[in-house]
């Protein structure tokens, strides 16, 4: 597969806000929905009486059933997502059947890349690990602190983009199997990394400004809770469309079409860039 090299970040940035805007009722409809199933789950949860009794009874059961049933909930709505934007690539209505057998086939792959991604970071964790004990014995305990602080940036940014490649492959209609889709993605992220890392630094400034103004209400007001749910959750959305925009253009071949939609007053920013 060919693929292009040259893609302009306000191109894609433009077309992935047509995109939404064009659908704007039927994504904040699916943010709305999946922000009160998240409130509502939080709700059920005082993690201050959790904590409590950690501390008392250093039972950590409670603390693992709900560290697990907080990612199984992040990962069901994240694959809710993904599904409403195929649905809404293939058409301008929700199709409530296409969009429950998508959001099923997503839900096992993210749990599946997720077990992957962990053992890689693992192994990888351990080998760098054993590389910075051994540079301890020759470098300034300084240098080291820097070096570290640069590989943890490093990582955690290129492990960001690599995520959302991944999610954005899901996206499509018939997806490569998992491992298909994780060699596209590590090569799209090692080749696209510009446009992703300027998608991802947006994002990070936009979920930092949030969790602020979040830290500054009340915890335990349901109404505000939703409101703070339904911003990241839209906005992770538009992050998701970016990538899956870029993702799209990068692997379809120039005389592949983009999905359908009715975006013809902007019909110049939906041609593919040869």
């Amino acid at each position: 597969m060919e693929m292009q090299k040259k893609i302009s970040f306000p191109l894609i940035f433009t077309q992935t806000r047509n995109f939404i805007r064009n659908r704007i009722t039927q994504f904040a409809l699916v943010s709305l929905v999946l922000a009160l199933v998240h409130t509502f789950f939080n709700s059920f949860f005082d993690k201050q009486n959790l904590a409590e009794q950690i501390n008392l009874s250093y039972d950590l059961t409670n603390y693992f059933s709900f560290v697990i049933l907080t990612l199984l909930i992040g990962i069901i709505l994240k694959a809710i997502s993904i599904a409403t934007i195929s649905n809404l690539y293939a058409s301008d209505r929700l199709n409530l059947n296409l969009l429950l057998s998508k959001a099923l086939s997503n839900t096992l792959k993210i749990i599946l890349f997720y077990l992957i991604i962990g053992i890689f970071i693992f192994l990888v964790t351990l080998m760098l690990s054993i590389v910075l004990i051994s540079l301890s014995l020759l470098l300034p305990k300084a240098l080291i602190v820097i070096l570290i602080f640069l590989v943890l940036l490093v990582s955690i940014l290129f492990l960001i983009i690599f995520c959302n490649f991944f999610f954005a492959s899901q996206v499509e209609p018939r997806p490569n199997n998992i491992f298909e889709s994780l060699s596209l993605s590590m090569q799209l992220s090692k080749t696209q990394w510009r446009q992703g890392i300027l998608m991802t630094l947006i994002y990070l400034a936009f979920v930092i400004i949030l969790t602020q103004l979040a830290m500054a209400f009340d915890d335990d007001n349901f109404v505000l809770n939703t409101v703070f749910s339904f911003c990241t959750i839209f906005f992770d959305i538009f992050v998701t469309s970016f990538f899956y925009r870029l993702y799209s253009l990068i692997t379809h071949s120039t005389n592949s079409t983009l999905p359908p939609n009715n975006d013809d007053k902007h019909q110049e920013d939906h041609k593919l860039i040869l």
